[in-house]
């Protein structure tokens, strides 16, 4: 992906080293761990294309709109390290736009601490089969964390997803809403789980896993877990995994679509909450143009 036009500090990190950036004071690269405060926007392009194991680590202070791609030419695994620190407002964009057929591991960790707060919409759309590990710790007390994927598994791919959302302090919240389609002879795991560990009073942990089936092919799970060791908190999960309704299919087709594009519009529909996290005109463009080539028009 080139740089976005609406973003101001511009990174790209090969096999684990970065390799090129256009970034203001506001950015520091030390060691490999890359420093931001108060930045306003900045992109990050990983691009992988040797076989290994690959770790960065990010310190995030202040407002920042992120946007990270993955782009994987080869079979690896990618570590990501990311610590929020107090008092910041962080809205996140993070996509797969591998076209490559390999098998991918990326683990990414996210601490979140006092008085903070991250959005975050993941999009996977890739032609990878993938596991993939999202880990958000609510380490200090006001740290707010509200995540959404988006998540399409076609063909043979074969695609585990867990995310999980741990209390490890009182007062904090942490929300994650789930979305995925399956089609042909695809599988879609989502594991989503959210922790609330004992004396985090007044804690929030909400989820919602939900999954579509477009072909009789497809093996789709929707797995929710709760673990909850304190009584004043506040706690819901919910999951569901169906076929797509066939009447709304012949609804739009009956008002002028293809079966195609029809099944375009509802996936793309299916998708809008996630895409409510998109602050970027390019980037909603972007998701479009890949779901409606992914979908299979």
């Amino acid at each position: 992906m080139n740089q976005l036009q609406d973003i101001r500090n511009y990174l790209v990190v090969q096999n684990g080293t970065i390799v090129s950036h256009k970034s203001n004071d506001k950015i520091k690269i030390i060691d490999n761990k890359i420093i931001v405060d108060d930045a306003g926007s900045l992109q990050i392009i990983y691009l992988i294309d040797q076989t290994g194991n690959y770790k960065i680590d990010l310190s995030i202070k202040g407002s920042l709109e992120l946007v990270e791609t993955y782009d994987f030419k080869v079979d690896a695994k990618f570590i990501k390290n990311i610590e929020i620190l107090e008092n910041s407002n962080i809205l996140r964009y993070v996509d797969n736009q591998s076209n490559i057929e390999v098998k991918t591991n990326i683990v990414e960790n996210v601490q979140i601490k006092r008085d903070s707060s991250v959005k975050c919409a993941y999009v996977e759309l890739s032609n990878n089969s993938i596991d993939t590990n999202i880990n958000y710790a609510l380490i200090e007390e006001n740290a707010n964390a509200t995540v959404r994927l988006a998540a399409l598994a076609r063909g043979e791919e074969k695609k585990h997803l867990t995310l999980s959302l741990v209390h490890e302090a009182p007062y904090t919240t942490g929300i994650m809403d789930n979305y995925g389609v399956v089609k042909n002879k695809a599988n879609l795991i989502i594991d989503g789980i959210g922790t609330i560990k004992k004396g985090n009073r007044q804690s929030n942990s909400h989820q919602t896993n939900k999954i579509i089936v477009f072909d009789e092919g497809c093996n789709a799970k929707a797995n929710p877990y709760l673990y909850i060791d304190e009584y004043d908190v506040k706690a819901s999960h919910g999951a569901s995994v169906g076929k797509i309704d066939e009447e709304h299919l012949y609804y739009l087709q009956s008002r002028g679509l293809s079966k195609e594009d029809a099944m375009h519009l509802v996936t793309y529909g299916y998708f809008i909450p996630v895409l409510e996290f998109i602050d970027n005109d390019e980037l909603k463009e972007l998701f479009n143009e890949t779901l409606r080539e992914k979908v299979g028009i």
